[in-house]
């Protein structure tokens, strides 16, 4: 006799969106193994092709009609933006929720922290969360136990490949005021004889562009690439330069960092914080002015580094920590379900 399957059913603000490919790689982890339910709450501006299949519901009262069909044994969702609306759902039916947190949401001054404390609810099995977001979150009124390290969510064996890297240097990201991708055209210019590629999410691309092209277009403005494609984008380069505003320090543990080293890249990325150190590891370069970078790029990336470099990616494999999320699941199906949704005031959105 087969086991019944867990239901797990996702509440996402936007699916299936490129630069949120952390989502669609958990989805792909956990679906093996677990029964994936997905409804967004909008759709992606810049969708990926090759995703779970989701339903996109303009009424938020729609999710109360899909709980009562499929019967899930928890909700989950991410970041903490959605967190209102899912614990009214969980409180309404009864359902316990899980949450995977990131950077922007759960970052010190975060607005969106302000819902933190609803992850110590009853109905909260716990929060997945960076470790280095953890004190935000406890000042905010998070209870320490609610909270569960995780580095972030990467395809690991997608992108581990041994093989030589070309020697362009690429970034890559949601093109948005706290990247200050300006930079990586100002560093190209420093380098007048070597390949620069940048690959723009969305938002003020257009805006990097005139930069680039006011400036004599050092850089190559590469279009959306979707995310079956990043492998080979990665290893036709050498080196990933994350740029990052310092002055907004909103830019927390990339997952093109963790890809870039998979793939065999040198990675270089602002020195924003302490916690950076434990993130890029000994594999990277943490720089405080692009102005350093040139002697760097310069060289070849130290094999002995790049070895580092994979051991340090598979930390943020999802197979190799997609348990601490599961195992939470799991606890949720052992539960004994009560009764159906409790009446009460209509769901609205976040």
């Amino acid at each position: 006799m087969e086991t019944q399957r867990t239901r797990v059913l996702y509440v996402l603000g936007e699916y299936p969106q490129i630069s949120q490919t952390y989502i669609l790689s958990e989805i792909e982890a956990v679906r093996t193994d677990y029964d994936v339910r997905v409804v967004a709450l909008a759709k992606a501006d810049l969708p990926c092709l090759d995703a779970h299949p989701y339903e996109c519901v303009g009424d938020p009262e729609r999710i109360d009609e899909i709980i009562e069909e499929f019967r899930p044994h928890v909700l989950h969702t991410h970041y903490l933006i959605t967190l209102k609306l899912v614990s009214r759902l969980a409180e309404r039916h009864r359902v316990p929720f899980t949450v995977r947190t990131h950077s922007f949401d759960a970052l010190s001054g975060s607005d969106h922290l302000r819902r933190a404390p609803l992850l110590n609810r009853d109905s909260c099995l716990g929060g997945l969360a960076f470790p280095f977001t953890r004190p935000a979150l406890e000042r905010a009124g998070c209870r320490p136990e609610k909270i569960i390290d995780c580095h972030p969510v990467i395809d690991y064996q997608r992108f581990h490949d041994r093989s030589p890297n070309g020697t362009a240097v690429m970034n890559v990201g949601a093109c948005i005021p706290k990247k200050r991708m300006e930079d990586f055209v100002d560093l190209a210019r420093l380098l007048p004889d070597r390949q620069f590629d940048l690959y723009p999410l969305g938002y003020a691309t257009e805006e990097i562009r005139r930069y680039n092209d006011e400036r004599g277009g050092p850089v190559h403005i590469r279009e959306v690439v979707q995310p079956e494609d990043m492998p080979g984008v990665y290893k036709r380069h050498g080196w990933l330069v994350y740029t990052a505003c310092p002055r907004l320090c909103q830019v927390g543990w990339p997952m093109a960092v963790a890809e870039a080293q998979a793939a065999g890249l040198g990675v270089c990325m602002p020195n924003l914080r302490p916690d950076l150190e434990e993130y890029v590891g000994a594999a990277g370069f943490l720089y405080d002015s692009i102005e350093e970078l040139p002697r760097t790029l310069s060289q070849p990336y130290p094999e002995e580094m790049r070895e580092l470099g994979f051991d340090q990616a598979r930390r943020s494999d999802v197979q190799r920590h997609k348990h601490l999320l599961t195992d939470l699941w799991d606890e949720a199906a052992s539960r004994p379900r009560r009764s159906r949704r409790l009446e009460g005031d209509p769901i609205r959105s976040p």
